[in-house]
């Protein structure tokens, strides 16, 4: 008889922590079809997240009780809902950079691109440099007169940029297209050999026509650099910042909420890291399995996160170290 009054007390303390309400969560999201990508459940309606993590999913009934005064509710009204895409090889701060500059995408002949570049002069300081990218002459609806081997020739840039160096990136990323105020800077003339693994494309009297392709642009990015080197420190940490913001949006707008960069330097990461504890960034590396520099990590690091992105991928022998 003496321990029945210590059974029913234990009960209904267990009770009691069974129907304690939890603590409020941070955002709740409801009523939404979302795609959970967990076998044990696949699917479910609603989620809550405290501290920027999922703290609970379930049924509507289940997240009910982490609504409170200051949750932020969401009502997904029946909408589908997936966890974050992953971009597997990207440039973060070049998608970054390709906001900045003109969007050639979408034209439709070198005309096009002549009349967007003139557009941006207007609006540039004399000197400062015109940057473009996305053009592809197979995509235009004609040939440009004169042309050598379907590209332009720099002068139709020249004239309405005549103070203003100008580099505009093949959609391939093999090429750029200048004009003559960059190609000076550049220190390419008639007179100037191709390099090894690369052609500076030329007219029929030698002249560089505009197309720089593979190696031979390296000297164009090379003036644009000793250009961006005449910034000021803080010019320049803005200038990053900007990068960075606008390659996060962008990415975040199509879904992706993680992104492998494929080829950012050390120096590059320490940037990164100054921004990450207000910009939410996790950085990671990724470092050939190969290299020295991974021999040297194995035996100070000692956990990794193996990165793989099918047998027939390249990225299968790379390895991210989160830092």
């Amino acid at each position: 008889m003496s321990k029945l009054p210590y059974c029913v007390a234990g009960l209904l303390l267990g009770a009691g922590a069974a129907v304690a309400a939890p603590k409020p969560a941070d955002l709740v999201f409801l009523h939404g079809n979302l795609v959970t990508l967990e076998t044990g459940q696949p699917k479910a309606q609603a989620l809550a997240v405290s501290g920027g993590r999922i703290v609970a999913i379930g049924k509507d009934a289940d997240i009910q009780p982490y609504i409170g005064k200051q949750t932020q509710v969401l009502d997904l009204t029946g909408k589908t809902a997936v966890p974050g895409f992953v971009e597997g090889h990207g440039h973060f701060l070049e998608l970054g950079d390709s906001l900045l500059q003109l969007d050639l995408t979408k034209t439709q002949d070198w005309d096009g691109i002549v009349a967007l570049v003139a557009q941006a002069v207007k609006k540039a300081k004399p000197g400062e440099w015109i940057l473009g990218r996305g053009w592809h002459q197979e995509k235009w609806t004609h040939v440009p007169q004169p042309n050598v081997d379907g590209y332009p020739l720099h002068a139709s840039l020249d004239a309405v940029s005549p103070n203003n160096p100008v580099m505009l990136t093949h959609a391939s990323g093999h090429g750029v297209f200048v004009n003559a105020v960059a190609l000076k800077l550049a220190g390419i003339s008639k007179g100037t050999p191709d390099p090894a693994g690369g052609q500076i494309v030329r007219d029929a009297s030698g002249e560089p026509a505009g197309f720089l392709r593979d190696n031979a642009m390296n000297p164009a990015f090379t003036a644009y650099a000793t250009e961006l080197k005449k910034r000021s420190p803080a010019e320049a940490e803005a200038a990053f910042r900007q990068r960075v913001d606008l390659a996060s949006r962008d990415a975040v707008s199509k879904g992706i909420t993680g992104f492998v960069d494929q080829g950012a330097n050390f120096a590059v990461l320490d940037e990164l890291k100054k921004l990450a504890a207000d910009m939410g960034l996790l950085l990671c590396q990724l470092i050939d399995p190969g290299s020295k520099l991974f021999n040297f990590l194995l035996k100070i690091i000692h956990n990794f996160y193996i990165f793989t992105a099918g047998k027939s991928s390249k990225s299968e022998r790379l390895m991210p170290v989160f830092l």
